[in-house]
């Protein structure tokens, strides 16, 4: 009941799926991409509530300052891998707990690059 209900709310994203792709690359098109498309408000918000600092103006400098901000500041990271895998179906959670790893690099990628595009 639980499953179908995170799958209904989570937005379509126009990917290519008869390519053929790892798993990892799979799971981010199927399941992080339209997670993060939903929580984006959300993941705006935290980022920009949670920073204090002035963004830079310059393209360069802004995406180097939005990098190391998700890289080093453990806490903020940790809360953005939470908006995301709350919103996990069981077999999905599942594939993040026998990959975390990589899983946690591809969601701090994500949305490293969806702050970038947006400030």
């Amino acid at each position: 009941m639980r499953d179908e209900k995170i799958i209904i709310v989570r937005p379509l994203i126009n990917t290519d799926l008869e390519k053929v792709s790892l798993n990892f690359e799979n799971f981010q098109n199927t399941t992080l991409r339209p997670i993060l498309k939903f929580q984006n408000d959300l993941i705006m918000d935290l980022f920009l509530n949670f920073n204090t600092i002035e963004i830079p103006k310059n393209a360069l400098e802004k995406e180097i300052f939005v990098k190391n901000i998700i890289q080093k500041n453990i806490v903020l990271k940790n809360k953005f891998i939470g908006l995301i895998i709350g919103l996990f179906t069981k077999m999905e959670f599942e594939f993040y707990l026998n990959n975390q790893t990589e899983v946690n690099k591809r969601i701090s990628q994500l949305i490293t690059k969806r702050i970038i595009d947006q400030i």
